[in-house]
């Protein structure tokens, strides 16, 4: 349940992240130029729009980072391996039942021709 929240909080931060940096003008004015005629960041966020969008930016890539390592060290403490679970159980591991084909193929006789009788005459017509 804990795994799953801070997913989904690492979610949103990542994509908020995305945003933000697209959102700052860089030396081609990025995509704030699509919300308005050059600066668009500080025609939107006012003036002081580049200090709000620096600290905001540093804020989520700190927070990036620390729910990366959070997420790294529960991952790796939570056990994925289902053969290392069924064996802690000490339960048996089922053996895989062979595949359509091979079972077809044991079940149906194979063909072939006794070799002492003897070839139809082609000229008795029969």
């Amino acid at each position: 349940m804990l795994f799953t929240v801070l997913i989904t909080l690492y979610v949103i931060i990542c994509v908020a992240l995305i945003v933000v940096i697209l959102l700052q003008s860089g030396k081609g004015s990025g995509l704030s130029g699509l919300f308005g005629s050059g600066g668009g960041g500080q025609t939107i966020f006012g003036a002081r729009a580049g200090d709000v969008m620096t600290k905001t930016t540093t804020i989520l890539a700190v927070c990036f980072m620390g729910f990366s390592l959070i997420l790294a060290l529960l991952s790796a403490r939570q056990s994925s391996s289902l053969v290392g679970e069924i064996e802690a159980a000490g339960l048996e591991m089922p053996r895989p039942e062979p595949a359509a084909e091979e079972a077809a193929e044991e079940a149906a006789p194979t063909a072939v021709p006794p070799e002492d009788v003897p070839a139809p005459d082609p000229r008795s017509g029969g």
